[in-house]
């Protein structure tokens, strides 16, 4: 579930992010249907084609526990089972959003972080998303790549920009393609501008 830093820069002082973290996100189990109560799985996560963690989990009517394995530095492994509870929403339209309820702080929350020995928010355990440590010409290049894949387009900025999608209308394609072009030239400008000091 990826790590943090690839491709990037980041300041010297940043935080632990949320990509680099084991997490388990509600919207992904209730889309891939695995919330029903009596439901007994595995959740796994790999790291460059290994599989870097595992967790067994049963489902409740009012809560999902966790059943796994945890060491601190290189320590002995001791048994967890955390029990994690849900909390409803209604939807505008009918039905209802099922959250986590984070067990320290009690907040509302889509996903849950295993940055100790207990899956928490990122609140409790100050994480930042990557993006909030990316410098300035970092982030123009984020939103052009955006933009790009929107239109059916790659990540290579090198590539022609993609031609406007089929149901598109021509005003809103052009005031992508100069949003991006924007971004990436004053991305490039202020690179540009940095090695120039060297």
């Amino acid at each position: 579930m990826g790590g943090s830093g690839s491709g990037y820069w980041y300041r010297c002082n940043s935080k632990t992010t949320t990509e680099s973290q084991h997490r388990v996100d509600i919207r992904w189990l209730k889309k891939e249907g695995y919330l029903w109560p009596g439901n007994i799985r595995s959740l796994t996560w790999s790291c460059g084609g290994e599989q870097s963690g595992l967790i067994n989990y049963k489902m409740k009517t009012d809560c999902m526990i966790l059943d796994y394995r945890y060491r601190l530095n290189g320590g002995e492994w001791e048994p967890v089972e955390q029990a994690i509870f849900f909390d409803r929403t209604p939807c505008n339209y009918g039905g209802y959003r099922t959250w986590f309820i984070c067990p320290q702080c009690l907040k509302r929350v889509a996903v849950l972080y295993a940055a100790g020995k207990y899956f928490l928010c990122r609140h409790c355990y100050n994480l930042t998303y990557s993006s909030q440590q990316e410098d300035r010409p970092n982030r123009l290049m984020r939103a052009a790549r955006k933009i790009r894949r929107r239109l059916g387009g790659g990540d290579d900025m090198m590539d022609f920009f993609p031609e406007k999608p089929k149901n598109m209308h021509w005003k809103t394609y052009r005031r992508l393609r100069d949003k991006a072009g924007h971004a990436s030239k004053l991305s490039w400008a202020i690179m540009g501008q940095r090695f120039g000091d060297f």
